[in-house]
């Protein structure tokens, strides 16, 4: 399971469409082909290019395999973030802007089944204006609305607090900037006007960013609210507290009473765990979807289920890129592959507050070292990517204009670097081999969900480490991603961010937690990144934009809080029958165009 949130000459079409970073054509493929982050935050007038769902054939039942259960119906808070959720929300909540694959290219634009139009209507102060389609409504017939973007903002910006914490739980970045949301039109449009620049506006509210909107409507009922738009970002009485409490915990889990749909599919049942079930949203207003009806059935080892697309139980699956199971479909022309290097990485993340790795960065430059990333490559990676290399940056992908190795002189499983880096600091070996000082131990547990490819990672890990002097102890769990790892309940985490073609968005990762940090599990505190990245968000110049995310890069590269270990390849295998099927990890995966699948 991997969490939710993570350029060359400047590309713009007509409409000023957003060309991002790419993964790949459909069918097989084995590309990597980066697009470009926007260089241009709209001018005037400017909009970007309109996308509505095609006219396709109704095909029946579809059994897709992935790799975790559908856990929550609010994906938009720091407690549940998770990228399991966003493959059965992908197609449910609505979202103003969407990522379509185009070419190979990861393309953002607005869905012009939800929205009439989303405009720059000026520049000084930064004005967008949001035209929701008039026959946009939610599953039980109440209008998509202001109010559905009011809520969104006003849990971004609640200046409400328990004791230190937010009480929505949600990350700031972006909807702090707005001065201020204007409903008109009868609540079908929207104006935000901003303090400050933001450059990825077209993250807010909308997937591009990991978000989508939820139905304003439906917590106004549950809290006895009269009005969410009356309801401030400054206030902070029993009134927000009870509107917190139910957007916080009134949307956990699958109840089909308040998990709404305003999307072409609605989630029909779901067990939290193994099987979740879509089916076409009555109430939809644009083209109808090509399945009927999807079955999601959740298969956490990558053998069982490539042996379930074979035995034709299932017709797709989307496992984490696995050797194996790629070379045992490629040239099988019964089946489709797809694998392109996306905006998925793998990583190992430093618990900062625990003593052990905050008071010692010798500790953590030293696992840095004996990490054998060449290793990870080569044992679990080259099959799916015979391009792939160590990851150098925790903000651009390696196929992405922008992107600066800032991590090549570590990972390359250097004993004797590793074991003077320990000595330098003043750490003994102790006759069981393993390095102490003071009352620590070079030893530590490293935390991960049940995945086949991860206990494997940490094998690999332990192997050059142990001959260094540190120990690494697995720490498996089926509930870590969903409930350890946002607890911060780990000693070190290894897990993938599914980054996000726009950077704006990852601030809530490795910021300070009092300063929009909601998703900064392991804790890492610096001043320094927060306004670096702050910066990066309001610059406009995008060549600016890039070398200030390469310096917030370097000042992580520095404090070693993180390792980035390799990107992911985006991977999915499909009965050649059906199609087209790729995968956009920002727009839930394998799932993003669930609508366009058809029997070929």
């Amino acid at each position: 399971m991997r969490r939710s949130k993570a350029v060359s000459a400047l590309a713009l079409l007509t409409s000023a469409a957003l060309v991002l970073s790419a993964c790949g054509g459909g069918g097989s493929s084995d590309g990597d082909q980066g697009g470009q982050q926007d260089a241009d935050p709209g001018s005037i007038g400017g909009q970007d290019e309109l996308f509505k769902r095609p006219k396709v054939d109704d095909i029946g039942e579809v059994a897709v395999a992935v790799e975790e259960g559908f856990h929550n119906y609010n994906n938009n808070i720091g407690a549940t973030n998770n990228f399991s959720n966003a493959i059965a929300l992908s197609n449910v909540q609505p979202s103003p802007y969407i990522a379509e694959l185009v070419d190979g290219k990861i393309v953002i634009k607005v869905d012009n089944d939800l929205m009439e139009s989303i405009k720059v209507t000026s520049t000084s102060p930064q004005t967008i204006e949001w035209k929701v389609q008039k026959a946009a409504v939610w599953s039980d017939g109440e209008a998509v609305d202001c109010d559905d973007f009011y809520l969104k903002w006003l849990a971004a910006t609640s200046k409400a607090t328990e004791g230190e914490a937010a009480i929505f739980d949600s990350t700031p970045t972006g909807f702090e900037d707005i001065e201020k949301l204007e409903c008109s039109d009868d609540g079908k449009t929207i104006t935000t006007t901003f303090k400050k620049p933001y450059a990825d506006y077209r993250g807010l509210f909308s997937q591009p960013s990991s978000d989508s909107l939820l139905p304003a409507h439906i917590l106004e009922q549950k809290t006895g609210t009269a009005d969410i738009t009356k309801i401030t970002p400054t206030q902070n009485d029993e009134t927000v507290k009870k509107i917190a409490e139910f957007y916080t915990k009134g949307w956990l889990g699958f109840d089909p009473t308040v998990a709404l749909s305003a999307g072409p599919y609605m989630i029909e049942s779901s067990d939290l765990k193994d099987q979740t079930v879509l089916v076409r949203n009555p109430k939809w207003w644009g083209n109808p979807a090509g399945p009927a009806r999807v079955i999601l059935k959740t298969n956490t080892d990558s053998q069982s289920a490539a042996q379930q697309l074979q035995n034709k139980e299932v017709q797709v699956i989307a496992p984490q890129a696995d050797n194996a199971v790629a070379s045992q479909f490629r040239g099988n022309g019964e089946f489709d592959i797809y694998a392109a290097g996306g905006q998925t990485y793998e990583h190992v993340d430093f618990n900062m507050a625990l003593p052990l790795f905050k008071d010692n960065r010798e500790l953590r430059l030293a696992i840095a070292q004996c990490f054998d990333r060449d290793a990870l490559i080569e044992k679990l990676v080259a099959d799916v990517n015979p391009n792939a290399k160590p990851l150098g940056s925790l903000t651009f992908m390696p196929n992405e204009v922008g992107y600066e190795d800032h991590y090549g002189d570590i990972g390359k499983g250097d004993i004797a670097a590793a074991k003077k880096t320990l000595e330098d600091g003043g750490w003994k070996q102790g006759a069981d081999g393993i390095y102490t000082k003071g009352e620590f131990r070079a030893s530590f547990k490293l935390g991960h969900k049940i995945v086949t490819r991860r206990a494997d990672t940490v094998r690999i890990l332990q192997d050059k480490c142990k001959q260094a002097g540190i120990e690494i102890v697995a720490d498996q769990a089926a509930d870590f991603n969903d409930k350890r790892l946002p607890a911060s309940e780990f000693e070190a985490a290894l897990f993938a961010w599914v980054g996000q073609p726009l950077k704006a968005g990852a601030f809530g990762n490795y910021a300070q937690k009092a300063k929009g940090g909601t998703a900064n599990y392991n804790n890492y505190d610096s001043a320094a990144l927060t306004e670096k990245w702050s910066a990066a968000n309001a610059e406009l110049d995008y060549q600016k934009r890039i070398t200030l995310m390469n310096e917030a890069d370097k000042i992580m590269r520095d404090d070693l809080h993180s390792i980035p270990l390799f990107q992911l390849s985006d991977f999915a295998v499909s009965s050649a029958e059906i199609g087209p099927i790729s995968y956009v990890g920002v727009a839930g995966g394998v799932t993003w165009n669930l609508y366009a699948w058809q029997k070929k």
